[in-house]
C-alpha cells in the first residue's frame, strides 16, 4: 500500500486497543427513543471509518478521551 493511504482494516485494529478492555466496551451515551414501542441505545465508540458527513466526529476523533467502559452485563 503506498504511504499516505487510508486503511481502515489498520486503523480498526488501532482503534480497538482504545475502545476495548477485556470484556468491557467504551460507550459515551445511552439515550431512549420512542421507535418500536420503546428502545434503549447505547451508543459505543469505536469507527474506524473517517466519512466526509460524520455526524460523530469529535466522538470518532477522540474515542480515547471520550466515553465509559461498560460490561454487558452493565449495558
Amino acid at each position: 500500500m503506498k504511504k499516505g493511504c487510508y486503511n481502515p482494516v489498520e486503523r480498526a485494529a488501532d482503534i480497538e486497543t482504545v475502545v476495548c478492555r477485556g470484556g468491557l466496551r467504551k460507550y459515551y451515551r445511552f439515550r431512549p427513543a420512542r421507535f418500536y414501542g420503546g428502545i434503549a441505545t447505547g451508543d459505543c465508540l469505536g469507527c474506524c471509518l473517517r466519512c466526509l458527513f460524520c455526524w460523530s466526529w469529535d466522538n470518532v476523533i477522540r474515542a480515547d478521551q471520550r466515553g465509559v467502559f461498560h460490561s454487558p452485563e452493565q449495558v
